[in-house]
Parts: structure tokens; C-alpha cells; sequence
């Protein structure tokens, strides 16, 4: 389905939030590759969302059919697929029931199109990355985008997601990181990162530079900065990088899921 079948299979009013919304997807893509991402962004928001019968593998097959490479579909399409749907729910356009199914199926696809860490663990000897996600924070799309784009330059990730402090102390203990990341998403979730970093840095030692990013920093404020015990606030993973002095990896070689 191509991103005119949708306009014209929605109603007048999704029809005109796809228009208002559309100016603003791809913008992360190259130039020569923008009408390709717009349009399989449109295509998967409305696929996903569809109260039909939904395979996974037929789906997915479909998308890679469709010209856009692996690096764009996580990087652009995908995230740019949720926008649509996140705006459509803030518009009363589409049901949260609607737009939870259909983040749940981006994300699935994102599994699948991501490289393959399956049996990968990660390696104490490399420039290692943690990435956690606290308990409270329901939005995982983008730290799964962002461990993908990490992994993809050659860093080792361990990415957990909703662990215990338990579980988030005995691994920053044991793990040689030179990089700890939160991804923040809502309010309800920065006052578990308030906990977690605060527990980190009175129980871990030699910790590493600890950064806060995602959603939520649009949504801090001045005393906000100032109640959290991180080194970096920023949203440039390149920032983050350097604040904690790693140097850009060797690349061998990384094995794609099929």
C-alpha cells in the first residue's frame, strides 16, 4: 500500500493530519531518499494500525521490499511511523487502543530489523555502553533505535529495560562501562532515574560518566537539572560519546537478522 492509498482509504480528518505531519517525517534521511522514507512511514503507521489480519513475516517481507534500507527503516521510518501515530491519538483520531497495538508491532519489526545480538553478550573488553530504562517508563521504541545505532558503530551494549535496582547495581558493578545512559521518556519515569543514578553513584565505584537523554529533557526545568545526579544532560549521542572520552571503535563486521 503506498502512502496515496492511505490518504485515501482514511477518513477526511486522518487524511488532513497525515498532510500536517508529513512535512515534518524524513527529515533525518538523505535528500534522494526522503519521498521513499515519507512514504513507507505513512505506509507502516497505517499497516500497523490495520483491523485486519496482521503478519509479522508477511509484513516485514513487504517492508524490505520496498526499497528503503535497514539503517533508514530504524533510523527514520519506524520512529517517524510512531509520530504518526502519537499525533493521530493527541488529535482524537485514533484509539489508544489503536495506537498501543501499533507501537507493539512497529516495535516487533524493529526487533526484527535490527542487527542480531541474540547471542551476543556484552564484552567487558570493548567500549562498553549501559543503557537503561527505568522501571516506570512504558516508551521503549527509541532506546531500542538508539542501542541498534550504538551497536551498528561498533560499541557493546547492554541494554536493560524495566530491571530492579538490584539487577541495575549488580550489573553496573560487574561491567567494565565507560558510558552509563538513561533514556527518559515522562515525569513518572525521571524520579525513578533520580533514584537509580543517585544509588549508582553512592554504591558503584571507579562509576563512569552518566548521561541523561530522551523525551524528558524537553520537559525538565532548571530545579529539575539541579535535583539529578548525572555528569551530561544532551540528546547528541555524539556528545555523550566524547563526554565520556570513547574513542570510536574498530568495526569487524556485524551479522544483520535476515
Amino acid at each position: 500500500m503506498s502512502g496515496n492509498e492511505f490518504f485515501n482509504s482514511g477518513s477526511l480528518q486522518v487524511e488532513e493530519l497525515a498532510k500536517l505531519v508529513i512535512e515534518g517525517l524524513g527529515k533525518k534521511s538523505p535528500a534522494e531518499s526522503r519521498k521513499s522514507v515519507v512514504e513507507t512511514s505513512v505506509w507502516l503507521a497505517n499497516i500497523t494500525t490495520t483491523d485486519g489480519t496482521f503478519e509479522h513475516d508477511d509484513v516485514l517481507d513487504a517492508l524490505l521490499r520496498r526499497g528503503v534500507s535497514r539503517e533508514l527503516l530504524i533510523d527514520c521510518c519506524i520512529p517517524d511511523a510512531a509520530r504518526i501515530l502519537g499525533d493521530g491519538w493527541m488529535e482524537n483520531l485514533r484509539s489508544f487502543g489503536q495506537v498501543s497495538l501499533g507501537t507493539v508491532r512497529l516495535q516487533g519489526l524493529l526487533k526484527s530489523l535490527s542487527l542480531r545480538w541474540g547471542d551476543a553478550a556484552f564484552k567487558a573488553d570493548e567500549e562498553g555502553v549501559f543503557l537503561i530504562v527505568c522501571q516506570s517508563d512504558d516508551h521503549t521504541l527509541g532506546p531500542l533505535v538508539l542501542a541498534d545505532q550504538l551497536r551498528r558503530r561498533g560499541y557493546s551494549v547492554n541494554l536493560m529495560i524495566g530491571a530492579s535496582d538490584k539487577a541495575l547495581l549488580e550489573t553496573a558493578e560487574k561491567g567494565d562501562y565507560q558510558l552509563i545512559l538513561f533514556s527518559c521518556s515522562c515525569m513518572v519515569a525521571f524520579e525513578d532515574v533520580k533514584k537509580v543514578s543517585a544509588m549508582l553513584k553512592s554504591r558503584v565505584v571507579d562509576l563512569p560518566t552518566m548521561v541523561l537523554g530522551g523525551p524528558i529533557i524537553d520537559l525538565l526545568e532548571e530545579d529539575d537539572h539541579r535535583e539529578l545526579d548525572v555528569d551530561l544532560i544532551t540528546n547528541e549521542v555524539d556528545v555523550a560519546l566524547k563526554s565520556a572520552a570513547i574513542k570510536k571503535p574498530t568495526f569487524h563486521g556485524i551479522e544483520r537478522a535476515s
